[in-house]
């Protein structure tokens, strides 16, 4: 059975063969995520999670990059409502992750050019996760004043430890795919023009396989350590909201968007 399902243009989410293909189609903003494109994202997820005839959910993307996290020049335009539109971009993003860690379904990130901030949390979400060679990944949490969100500070510590997860936001460090795989933030690397073609291959081969017994097994693994998941989405929105509301992110926005270095100043006595 095939179908194509999409209320907007920024998803597409096509079936056939037992695999659901959700595509990211925000190409122009190379796929910066707002709270109308995470609950779109949502939407054709949980529509896939839904269908009987689909047992492997594969989420790709067009463009230059797969995901490179929160639309910051969005943050400009909010103004005193950055806290408010923090918290509520948070919970999107938040239902997101959950869908794609909790579903029945094995999901498989194929991703490619850069995977940024809360896009890095939206992809370890996943089960598998494919990078196309000259990926390269980076939280940015840091570098404009802020705590991490997306599920990044529960994946990351799960996936690669406390301690290199801590020094990758503290260092804000790019790492390529090879350093990824190696810090088990990537399950393959591909080569390049080859993602497409390796993804496909692998969300057909597991959706040859035993849908239930993998569903069971996700279940199983999945509990084995997620207790505290809810918490620590809910602790991640609230912080990172608080911290809008700081001098240091004022600062690190602009940095940002004026492509230079950040001073920051809190709690420096400054």
């Amino acid at each position: 059975m095939t179908g194509v399902h999409a209320t907007g243009t920024d998803v597409h989410l096509v079936v056939a063969d037992g695999v659901a293909t959700v595509t990211l189609a925000r190409a122009r903003t190379r796929n910066a995520i707002d709270t109308p494109f995470s609950t779109e994202i949502c939407a054709r997820v949980q529509e896939a999670a839904g269908r009987a005839d689909v047992g492997v959910i594969l989420v790709q993307a067009d463009g230059p990059a797969w995901c490179v996290g929160g639309a910051i020049d969005n943050f400009l335009e909010v103004g005193d409502r950055m806290h408010a539109y923090m918290l509520e971009l948070g919970q999107s993003i938040n239902a997101l992750v959950t869908t794609l860690h909790e579903c029945d379904k094995i999901t498989i990130a194929a991703v490619h050019g850069a995977v940024g901030g809360g896009g890095v949390g939206i992809m370890a979400a996943h089960d598998v996760v494919l990078a196309e060679e000259g990926t390269v990944f980076a939280l940015g949490y840091s570098r404009i004043g802020t705590s991490p969100d997306g599920g990044n500070s529960y994946f990351l510590a799960r996936d690669l430890g406390y301690r290199r997860a801590l020094e990758l936001y503290l260092l804000n460090d790019r790492i390529d795919a090879d350093r990824a795989s190696q810090l088990g933030l990537v399950n393959r690397v591909t080569p390049r023009g080859g993602l497409d073609v390796a993804a496909e291959k692998l969300a057909s081969t597991l959706a040859a396989g035993p849908w239930r017994a993998q569903a069971a097994a996700k279940r199983l693994l999945r509990r084995a350590g997620d207790a505290l998941l809810a918490r620590q989405l809910e602790d991640e929105v609230r912080m990172f909201a608080d911290n809008t509301l700081e001098q240091d992110f004022a600062e690190g926005l602009s940095a940002f968007l004026d492509k230079r270095a950040p001073r920051f100043r809190t709690d420096k006595g400054g």
